[in-house]
């Protein structure tokens, strides 16, 4: 882990340090010679006629600054913060203890059938969806049909009648003992 942090921190000075020498071009024949010095030096090897060339040079200097912001910012992007806040690790408990109650609870017996129930439950909404679909659109469609009796309105005839009133007292007794009603 630590030789990937080095080698990216090494990459990222020799990245800006090509930055400068794309400006090099342009710059003096002399600030040519403390290219490839620059990276040493930026490792923590003395070089004093280097130190003499960047009081004199802003190009060197700023290419120098550069590289060590650029490892700087490498450094902090892979080095770990010291240690979470305090806010942060509260909320985390309080979600472990959350779900640690949740499974532990009576209810907790419910749940893998609140999840077959909802899957079943979207599969046939799904299966529904499809039908409709198909129903729609690759099905042949059919003209209306009219009804085969020309006959639209009933008459009273149509209906049963009910039995008339009985004319005499007899005739209820009559219908009474013939139904056995009468006992």
């Amino acid at each position: 882990m630590f030789r990937k942090i080095r080698t990216l921190v090494s990459s990222g000075i020799h990245a800006s340090l090509e930055a400068f020498s794309v400006k090099a071009d342009r710059a003096p024949v002399q600030c040519r010679k403390y290219e490839a010095r620059l990276e040493d030096y930026l490792q923590g090897a003395d070089d004093l006629e280097l130190d003499e060339h960047l009081s004199h040079c802003a190009n060197c200097r700023s290419a120098l600054e550069n590289a060590r912001l650029g490892g700087q910012l490498l450094r902090d992007a892979w080095e770990p913060t010291s240690e979470p806040q305090s806010a942060f690790l509260a909320g985390v408990m309080a979600r472990i203890q959350d779900q640690k109650m949740r499974a532990e609870s009576p209810a907790a017996f419910w749940n893998p059938l609140e999840f077959l129930a909802s899957r079943v439950s979207l599969t046939a909404a799904a299966v529904l969806f499809a039908l409709s679909v198909y129903m729609v659109g690759f099905t042949p469609h059919r003209a209306p049909t009219s009804p085969v009796s020309a006959q639209t309105e009933l008459n009273a005839a149509d209906f049963p009648q009910p039995p008339g009133d009985p004319d005499s007292n007899e005739e209820v007794l009559q219908s009474l003992v013939e139904s056995d009603y009468g006992n």
